[in-house]
This record gives structure tokens, C-alpha cells and sequence, in this order.
């Protein structure tokens, strides 16, 4: 079974300790007793706008987790973009901790994050099979998000120097990606669910992130 990544599922204590003593000024520290045990609150705490405010404007660092950071930072790129699904949010957030880490993938199909080519996977997703195939394709779908997202200046620069596809060429192949893995068969409702989503709001989710990275990250 495939395991989707999630930036909530790495939220720490730590992460409740900071969240706790910002709410607590605000006066909304009593919606902190159903934190973890509601996901439904868990939503509504982690949407509160103090908590992304906190996250951009801070003339420090915080002490809290990269899956914190970017669950927050994300969930409101993408509520500004009209993307309102929070699972679609944990998954994307997720990806970019896992792909922004310094240490290697270890997800079954995951590529080195340095293969920055559709032609690479293309050639290995054309002669794999079964699960592999699915996690290949899961897998392009996932750095391309990224770098779209994050990177289309590099890709378009590739592109003019190089004659390299454009950002529109890699756009298309992550959603054809992701909706190929989503029709694989062997895999769970939910995964189908929101693979299917990210095929179907892709263009929305990556001018999400280029304005995201825009003003928090670069």
C-alpha cells in the first residue's frame, strides 16, 4: 500500500508547545483540547491566521518543525489560489518536506531529487509494471510539482538556452502522471481520491507555490 506523504503526520510537540503559547495570547487557547484528537479541529487551529502570520513575519527563527512551516505555508497559498481540500495541502506540504531534505528519498519509486528530466522518467515508467509503475509515476508527479512550482524560472531558463520543454510541457506530464497513478488498480479510495484531485487542480496548485515560494521561501 502506498503510503501518501503528509506534512501534518510530522507535526511535533514542540510544534503544540508554540502554537499553544501564540493561541494563548489571542485568547483561543481552549480550541487547543481537541488538537489531537478531532481532524477536524486540527484544521480549523492550524488555519487560524495568527499561526501563518506568526510563520512569516517572526524577525527570528521559530522553533518549529519543517512539516509545521510548510503545512501552514501551503494550506494558505493554496486557500488563496481556491483550493480548499486541507488533505491536498498535507500531501503537497509533505512532498516539499521530503523533497527540500538534504537526505535521500527513500520512498519505493522515488527518484534522486537531481534528475530533473522528463525523459528520465519516462524511459524507467515505460518499462516498469504493477506497483513500480505506480510509484514511479507518483514519484514524477511529485518532483515535478516541485519544480514547477518552486523552480519554473530554472526551467524556463533551460528551456531558452538549452531547448529544453518549457514549464507547460512539465505542468502536462506531472498531471498525466498523477492521473495515470490514480487509475492504477491495488491502490486505496483515498490515494485514488487525491491523486485524481492533484491531476484535476494542478495548474491552480503550482501558481499556488510560485507565489508561495515568491514570498516566504526565495
Amino acid at each position: 500500500m502506498h503510503r501518501l506523504a503528509s506534512a501534518r503526520a510530522g507535526v511535533t510537540p514542540a510544534d503544540m508547545a508554540f502554537i499553544e503559547s501564540l493561541l494563548a495570547g489571542e485568547g483561543d487557547g481552549s480550541l487547543l483540547a481537541h488538537l489531537w484528537t478531532d481532524p477536524e479541529s486540527v484544521t480549523a487551529i492550524l488555519d487560524l491566521k495568527e499561526i501563518h502570520r506568526a510563520l512569516l513575519e517572526s524577525p527570528v527563527a521559530l522553533p518549529v518543525s519543517p512539516s509545521l512551516y510548510f503545512y501552514v505555508l501551503v494550506r494558505h497559498a493554496f486557500l488563496d489560489g481556491g483550493i480548499d481540500q486541507p488533505d491536498l495541502a498535507d500531501y503537497v506540504a509533505g512532498v516539499l518536506v521530503e523533497k527540500l531534505d538534504t537526505r535521500p528519498d527513500r520512498r519505493p519509486g522515488a527518484m534522486p531529487a537531481w534528475i530533473t528530466h522528463a525523459v528520465d522518467f519516462q524511459s524507467v515508467i515505460q518499462s516498469s509494471h504493477g506497483m513500480l509503475r505506480f510509484h514511479l509515476e507518483v514519484a514524477a508527479g511529485d518532483q515535478f510539482l516541485v519544480l514547477t512550482g518552486l523552480f519554473p524560472e530554472f526551467l524556463e531558463h533551460r528551456a531558452g538556452r538549452h531547448g529544453a520543454p518549457d514549464t507547460g510541457f512539465y505542468e502536462s506530464f506531472a498531471r498525466q502522471s498523477y492521473r495515470s497513478a490514480s487509475n492504477r488498480s491495488g491502490i486505496g479510495p483515498d490515494t485514488r481520491e487525491l491523486l485524481g484531485l492533484l491531476a484535476e487542480t494542478f495548474p491552480l496548485a503550482r501558481r499556488a507555490l510560485h507565489r508561495m515560494s515568491d514570498r516566504c521561501l526565495f
